[in-house]
């Protein structure tokens, strides 16, 4: 298994986890419902992500094929708080039969080590309450609780 930064090539790949990983989140959570063409809006989103600056794109790959993929980004904190920066994990998918192996360990691992390299200290991530695969996971790495965020369908 190997941990690489995205190139262009990877992007289908990538796409192909997203597609599942959102599938996934559309299954236990209504508020995921995904719109027509969704593909292609991805595709711009994550060409998006991986041009700036400020954001780190990840794939895991088995024998030259993405099973899994990170974004990672470096925000900018309100300017009422002391600390100015702090690292955000926007998405980290595995594919289901690839799970429990390690690979979303490593992937953490990479972008652990390029948010110290850039001096972040802190690292926030959002979790679907319903996600009984990723909440433990990030829980068993050391991430808590700190924040609860509701809302109301009207």
């Amino acid at each position: 298994m190997k941990i690489v930064i995205a190139q262009d090539s990877h992007v289908p790949g990538i796409i192909e986890v997203w597609e599942e990983f959102a599938l996934f989140h559309e299954d236990i959570d209504p508020r995921y419902p995904m719109v027509d063409n969704v593909r292609s809006g991805y595709k711009e989103h994550l060409r998006e992500m991986m041009a700036a600056e400020d954001t780190l794109v990840f794939v895991a790959l088995n024998e030259g094929n993405v099973v899994g993929y990170s974004i990672a980004q470096i925000r900018k904190s309100s300017p009422a708080f002391q600390r100015e920066k702090y690292g955000f994990i926007e998405e980290m998918a595995v594919k289901a039969d690839y799970r429990r192996r390690g690979i979303g360990a490593q992937m953490l691992g990479k972008i652990m080590d390029w948010f110290k390299s850039r001096n972040i200290d802190m690292i926030e991530l959002d979790v679907t309450v319903a996600n009984q695969v990723g909440y433990p996971f990030w829980k068993k790495h050391g991430f808590k609780d700190y924040l609860h965020r509701l809302y109301l369908k009207t």
